[in-house]
């Protein structure tokens, strides 16, 4: 049979009250009728008042009905109290549902919950939007298996919680998004009670470590880089003074060997080696020295232009294409000359990846107060063994080069506040994104 709600039960508990008093008052009332009965039977003069019976039984009979129906009133003024009284309560409980999950979806921290199965029950916005999961995606009632798939270690704590019923707080896990990006968390696990204390399911909050992540290990690399620059300097001086003797000698040879074509030669190409060597040199002095900073307001916009026009003659002769987006721009408070070199090094990349026919686009973006440029070649890419090894210093696929461009490219941004992404499938192109905060003072 199916569970009535609960008006339908007042509204029987209140016409089950008007019936019994009803029957309750023709109780009454006979009994009332039996007793003037035997009153009558019993009276001395033996005789019957006319009238008296029968009027005052109309009296009685209009009391209880006149009682009957006052009664039924109040009875009904009463259920709809009763009644109002419940849908006021319903509407705060309403209420108070609506205000939690406002709560829910206004914090930054990701929420979940999931039931004693494991099965997924709620989640809140950010909970979503770190994770990587379209809202319009019903992922209630899947397993964790499924849901936390991103992370193998995120699971083994579900999963020890359900099985325990203990707390496991201030995790630090790897979850890698369903487009492969990874991202760093911050992770509090703990069972769920119900009213009675029994376990009903279990509650997971997280928060976004990744920029945190990232600038631990930019301080890191800041501590790194000026131990080396303090042990790379002596050792570079003591180098430098070499090669500079190397140097002397090759011009006194190359003085004597005017009419020895093949002794000429020989010193031509140890005085370019000696050269190459230098200009590793003084690339990784600059890689390992601290970077100082002459700031001033310029826009990344007129950066790339300046770039371009010193690499005009290049562009000629890899016969690329370059496309360039420039928005209404806000300036940034860099190092016009560093940031520069930096932009230069970026493109020179592209072009060196597009080869002839290759195109190559940049653009100007402002996203959430901050400038970013964007440098986009549709090139050999980078495959993803190679991924991993570009911001490392020495490392490079190029036949002539130091492996220096793009370390001392990062540490410049870095140094700045920025952050320089790298993007790139193996044939499929590269996308290099320059980011800068905006000057707080145009912002």
């Amino acid at each position: 049979m199916e569970s009535l709600n609960q008006p339908d039960l007042f509204r029987a508990a209140l016409w089950l009250i008007a019936l019994t008093l009803f029957i309750f008052l023709l109780v009454i009332y006979g009994l009332r009728k039996i007793r003037q009965g035997v009153k009558e039977a019993f009276n001395p003069d033996g005789v019957m008042e006319s009238g008296k019976s029968s009027g005052g039984g109309s009296r009685d009979m209009a009391f209880v009905f006149n009682t009957f129906q006052k009664t039924l009133k109040e009875i009904s003024e009463k259920k709809h109290e009763l009644i109002q009284m419940h849908q006021e309560a319903e509407e705060r409980i309403r209420q108070m549902e609506r205000y939690n999950q406002c709560i829910l979806e206004s914090m930054v921290s990701g929420v979940i919950a999931f039931d004693c199965k494991g099965d997924l029950t709620s989640m809140n916005l950010a909970a979503a939007e770190i994770l990587g999961w379209p809202r319009d995606v019903d992922s209630i009632g899947k397993s964790f298996e499924v849901v936390m798939e991103g992370s193998d270690q995120l699971k083994e704590i579900l999963k020890k919680v359900l099985e325990d019923r203990r707390k496991i707080l201030r995790e630090e896990i790897p979850f890698t998004l369903q487009d492969g990006e990874r991202r760093w968390l911050g992770v509090n696990a703990s069972p769920l009670k119900g009213d009675d204390g029994e376990m009903i399911g279990i509650t997971l909050v997280f928060t976004d470590l990744t920029e945190v992540k990232e600038l631990q290990r930019q301080v890191e690399l800041k501590n790194r880089l000026a131990d080396l620059g303090k042990m790379s300097a002596g050792i570079a001086h003591e180098f430098r003074n070499s090669l500079g003797a190397i140097l002397g000698y090759a011009r006194l040879v190359e003085r004597q060997a005017v009419h020895n074509d093949l002794l000429k030669e020989s010193v031509e190409g140890i005085m370019a080696e000696v050269k190459s060597f230098d200009a590793m040199l003084t690339d990784f002095l600059n890689f390992a020295r601290p970077v100082e900073l002459n700031r001033e307001e310029c826009r990344l916009g007129d950066l790339v232009k300046e770039s371009l026009d010193v690499l005009s003659e290049e562009i000629k002769k890899s016969g690329g294409k370059v496309e360039t987006l420039f928005e209404d721009s806000f300036p940034v408070y860099a190092d016009h000359t560093l940031i520069r070199q930096a932009l230069t090094n970026l493109i020179k990349n592209a072009l060196e990846a597009v080869g002839r026919e290759g195109k190559i686009k940049i653009q100007e973006k402002r996203i959430a107060g901050r400038m970013e440029i964007w440098i986009h070649d549709n090139g050999c890419g980078i495959s993803k063994e190679n991924h991993k090894k570009i911001f490392e210093p020495f490392f490079t696929t190029k036949r002539e080069g130091t492996g220096l461009g793009l370390a001392i490219t990062q540490k410049t941004i870095l140094s700045h506040q920025g952050s320089l992404t790298i993007k790139s499938e193996e044939g499929e192109g590269t996308l290099v994104i320059v980011s800068l905060p905006i000057h707080k003072a145009s912002a």
